[in-house]
């Protein structure tokens, strides 16, 4: 699993070899300028579908759901699309819902865009254009490089379907950035997860996708129980559990969030809740990652780091982070 998440830098260095394919996009997209997209994804996928929701609303204005194939391959019920994009993403490109759901989104101007780890996979056949994800072979099941791939390419999508030129500049640097992050020293974090129970894994906006992704490896390569939580909804409930047997993790960018969450954090620090605040900002975060101009690869370098910290965490735990139990890498919903 760190071998692997270490090679990310080099895959984002990949993926700026698709920014011809990327700016041809754009302009389809701008000339069909969707009423709203569905983005959808299974596991890590599926929290690279909600930085996407994120990024196509706040910076497009496009109202972005997240789709559910089994409204069609359980209850047989097709919707109604027209002028709409769909973005499915997917390391596999295997599972038989996903490409069923694509196949059947068929209407009136709908555009199906799949990002997608293998181009030959039955769910390339089922869209109108795919984006390969560039990560390579991923042997660990607890996937790495090929969700930050995803989330890098759907933050590239948005930045060429606005034309945004400085997301498009963000876009380029990002293997220098991400590099930089795999350079920081986390030891501080070392002992955070060495205890069992609960964790509150926190962030908002394109923040809450990265705590989803990092929930989801806390379950799958330390076997702790994680749950993403919004910071809008903890005090909707979420917040009766605080205290000293409740970990908390927050994942703080530099964006229009970062002083609420910097004041929840001191929040449930003084409830009693050991906390880790994962930010840019050296003085709030003994782990922390290199500033940049770009929120998202803020959001990006941080889940990079965290990968590396949840492997070593599993191994002193005594856990395979490649091969947890009861978990396949190629799981094909039906």
């Amino acid at each position: 699993m760190e071998q692997e998440a270490r090679e990310t830098p080099a895959v984002a260095a990949r993926l700026l070899g698709h920014r011809d394919d990327l700016a041809r996009l754009g302009e389809r997209l701008r000339a069909l300028a969707p009423r709203y997209a569905l983005a959808l994804g299974r596991g890590s996928s599926d929290a690279a579908a909600l930085l996407a929701k994120y990024l196509f609303e706040l910076r497009l204005g496009v109202p972005t759901v997240s789709a559910a194939p089994s409204v069609l391959s359980i209850y047989g019920r097709r919707l109604a699309l027209e002028r709409a994009l769909l973005l499915v993403i997917s390391q596999s490109g295997r599972s038989p819902d996903l490409v069923e759901f694509c196949r059947a989104a068929a209407g009136p101007e709908v555009l199906r865009v799949a990002l997608l780890n293998e181009p030959s996979a039955p769910l390339a056949g089922a869209v109108d254009t795919c984006l390969p994800l560039e990560a390579g072979q991923e042997k660990s099941v607890a996937a790495t490089k090929s969700c930050l791939a995803a989330m890098l390419l759907a933050f590239a999508l948005a930045a060429y379907w606005r034309a945004d030129r400085d997301a498009i500049v963000a876009f380029e640097r990002a293997p220098d950035a991400l590099g930089k992050a795999l350079a920081q020293d986390w030891s501080a974090g070392e002992d955070f997860f060495a205890a069992d129970g609960s964790v509150y894994v926190i962030g908002r906006g394109p923040g809450l996708a990265i705590a989803a992704e990092a929930a989801l490896k806390l379950k799958e390569t330390m076997g702790l129980h994680a749950e993403a939580v919004s910071a809008a909804e903890i005090r909707h409930g979420p917040l009766a559990l605080a205290g000293p047997r409740l970990r908390v993790v927050i994942f703080a960018a530099r964006d229009a969030a970062f002083e609420s969450l910097r004041q929840l954090g001191d929040e449930l620090a003084q409830l009693g809740c050991p906390l880790l605040f994962i930010s840019p900002q050296p003085a709030l975060s003994p782990l922390h990652v290199a500033p940049d101009a770009e929120p998202v690869l803020e959001h990006l370098a941080m889940l990079l780091r965290f990968y590396v910290l949840a492997s070593a965490g599993a191994l002193r735990r005594g856990r395979s982070p490649d091969a947890p139990p009861l978990l396949r890498k190629i799981t094909e919903t039906r």
